[in-house]
C-alpha cells in the first residue's frame, strides 16, 4: 500500500513541473507576441558627414626664367706668386709691393742688384767692338791681298791664309754677339716684370732681402676680375641654355656683407670638361661683370659704401634657366609622390571639389618645385593641407572661404 502511494506521488510531483515548465514556455510566448505587437518602429535617418577643411594656394604660371641656384667662394681671375728666374739681392721694389697697391703689365715690381750683369754686358761689347775693328782692317788686308793675287805679285798661300782669319774674326764676333744677348737677358730677369694688371695681395721681402732663383716675392692677383667656380648637379646644369654652345648665360651673384645683401651682374665664362669623380656634379665657373659695380638689396646703408667683392666672401649664384610653358612654381610639399597635385575646383556655396592631376616635375629650387601641368581648371586653387584618402570628386571647403563666411555671419546687420 505505501508502494502505491509512493508512485502516486512521484507522478503528482512531475505533472505538477510538467505544468511549470508549460506555464512558463507559454508565458514567454505570450510576452514575446505582446513585446513584438507593441514594439516601436525606429525609422532611418541619414547620418550628416562633415566636409573636410583643405588649406589651399593660389596657382599661376610662371613668368620668368627657371632659377638655377649654386654657392661658391669668390676668386679672383688670376692668382700668382710673384718670382724672378735667377737670384740675388733686393735693390728696388714697386709701390704696389710696399703699399699693397695696384700696377699694370709690364710694370717693373721688383729688381735685384745687376752690377755683375751690366759690367759683364759692358764687357762684351767692348770685345765685340774689338772684333768688329780687326775684322774691318782685316777685310781691307783681304782686299788687298787679293788684288796683288790676281797681279801674280803674291802666292795662293798667303791669299788663303788671310781669308781664313777673316773666316776666324766673323766667328769670333758672332761668337761675342751671342754672348751680349745672354749677358742682355741676364740682366733683364734681374727685372721682375708685372704678367698682367692686378693688385698685391700679400708680401714676403724687403728692400735688401736676398732671395734665391723661383723664391715668391709677393702675391698678385686680377683685383677687377673676380669668379665663382659653383657645382652643380647634372639636371641643373642640363637646363641652361647654351651652356655648352659657347654662350655666355647670364647670372646674379650676392654676398652677404655686414649684415646686408649685395648684388653683382655676372655671366657664365666656363665650364669644366670633367664631373667631379665624388659628387658628380659639373663645376661652371660665373665672372662678374663689373667687380666694384655692387648693388645693395634693401634699405639699408654702410657707412663705408659698397664693398668691392671681397677675396673668399662667401656668394649664392642665381643663374637664368628656360623659360618652359605651362609651368606653374608649388611647394614641393604639394606635389603628391613626385607627380600629381590636389586642385581645389567647382566652388559653390563654400564647398568644392577635389580634382587629382598628373604633372611633369621639370625642376626644384630648395622648397619649390616647377611643374608642367596640361590644363587647369577656371578659379582652381592648389590644395596644401593634407588628406587621409583623397579621391577624385570628394567634397571639400576652403579654410580661407569658411572663415570669410564665419566672419561675415558674425558681422551684425546695420
Amino acid at each position: 500500500m505505501n508502494k502505491i502511494f509512493g508512485y502516486v506521488g512521484m507522478g503528482l510531483r512531475e505533472i505538477f513541473w510538467i505544468a511549470v515548465a508549460v506555464a512558463i514556455i507559454f508565458g514567454g510566448i505570450s510576452g514575446f507576441r505582446y513585446l513584438g505587437e507593441n514594439r516601436e518602429v525606429a525609422e532611418p535617418t541619414p547620418i550628416e558627414r562633415s566636409v573636410p577643411l583643405v588649406e589651399t594656394a593660389s596657382i599661376a604660371p610662371i613668368n620668368g626664367p627657371l632659377p638655377i641656384r649654386g654657392e661658391g667662394f669668390m676668386q679672383p681671375f688670376r692668382l700668382a706668386n710673384l718670382a724672378g728666374q735667377v737670384g740675388g739681392q733686393i735693390i728696388v721694389l714697386h709701390p704696389a709691393i710696399t703699399g699693397r697697391g695696384t700696377f699694370k703689365e709690364g710694370d717693373v715690381l721688383a729688381r735685384l742688384d745687376d752690377s755683375a750683369e751690366r759690367a759683364a754686358f759692358a764687357q762684351t761689347e767692348a770685345n765685340i767692338n774689338g772684333a768688329r775693328a780687326r775684322l774691318e782692317l782685316n777685310n781691307i788686308l783681304l782686299e788687298r791681298t787679293e788684288a796683288l793675287w790676281v797681279s801674280g805679285n803674291t802666292s795662293q798661300a798667303v791669299l788663303d791664309q788671310v781669308r781664313s782669319q777673316n773666316q776666324e774674326l766673323l766667328s769670333s764676333l758672332n761668337s761675342l754677339i751671342a754672348a751680349q744677348r745672354s749677358a742682355e737677358i741676364g740682366l733683364e730677369r734681374k727685372a721682375i716684370k708685372a704678367p698682367f694688371d692686378g693688385a698685391v695681395l700679400s708680401s714676403m721681402v724687403e728692400v735688401g732681402t736676398v732671395v734665391s732663383g723661383g723664391q715668391a716675392i709677393a702675391e698678385i692677383y686680377t683685383q677687377d676680375r673676380m669668379q665663382i667656380d659653383v657645382p652643380l648637379r647634372e639636371t641643373d646644369a642640363s637646363l641652361i641654355p647654351g651652356l655648352f654652345d659657347d654662350a655666355s648665360p647670364t647670372a646674379m651673384v650676392s654676398v652677404r656683407f655686414a649684415g646686408q645683401t649685395f648684388e653683382w651682374a655676372a655671366r657664365v665664362s666656363r665650364v669644366a670638361p670633367t664631373l667631379d669623380a665624388r659628387t658628380r656634379t659639373l663645376t661652371v665657373t660665373v665672372e662678374l661683370d663689373d667687380v666694384r659695380g655692387a648693388r645693395a638689396v634693401g634699405t639699408g646703408k654702410l657707412v663705408s659704401g659698397a664693398p668691392p667683392a671681397l677675396i673668399n666672401a662667401f656668394a649664392k649664384v642665381l643663374i637664368e634657366g628656360p623659360q618652359p610653358d605651362a609651368t606653374y612654381a608649388v611647394p614641393t610639399t604639394a606635389l603628391r609622390g613626385g607627380e600629381r597635385l590636389w586642385l581645389y575646383t567647382d566652388p559653390e556655396g563654400g564647398i568644392g571639389i577635389i580634382r587629382i592631376v598628373a604633372v611633369d616635375l621639370v625642376h626644384i629650387d630648395g622648397e619649390t618645385a616647377y611643374v608642367r601641368i596640361g590644363e587647369i581648371p577656371p578659379q582652381a586653387r592648389l590644395i596644401t593641407s593634407a588628406l587621409s584618402i583623397p579621391q577624385n570628386g570628394m567634397k571639400l571647403r576652403d579654410v580661407a572661404e569658411a572663415s570669410q563666411n564665419a566672419a561675415a555671419q558674425a558681422e551684425p546687420a546695420e
